[in-house]
């Protein structure tokens, strides 16, 4: 591979860790980093797992409102 830098391939391994669902106190101390800020500038999301969350949540939401048996709906603390 030409032309890819450890750097590139620090920021992907963070980039694919969050996407992994891994934390990232847990990719920071696997990177060396001390700063969680750090960490953040490293791990890059991709627009697709942010909007299949978003979907994920707003399809949960809408069963809860449709009164659907098998979401699950939680009492908020006031």
């Amino acid at each position: 591979m030409e032309d890819i830098r450890l750097h590139d391939l620090r920021h992907a391994f963070a980039s694919m860790a969050v996407m992994g669902g891994m934390s990232l106190p847990i990719i920071g101390k696997i990177l060396g980093h001390k700063q969680i800020a750090t960490t953040q500038r490293y791990a890059h999301l991709a627009s697709d797992p942010i909007k299949e969350a978003a979907a994920s949540v707003a399809g949960q939401i809408a069963n809860a409102l449709n009164g659907n048996a098998s979401a699950e709906v939680k009492t908020l603390a006031r």
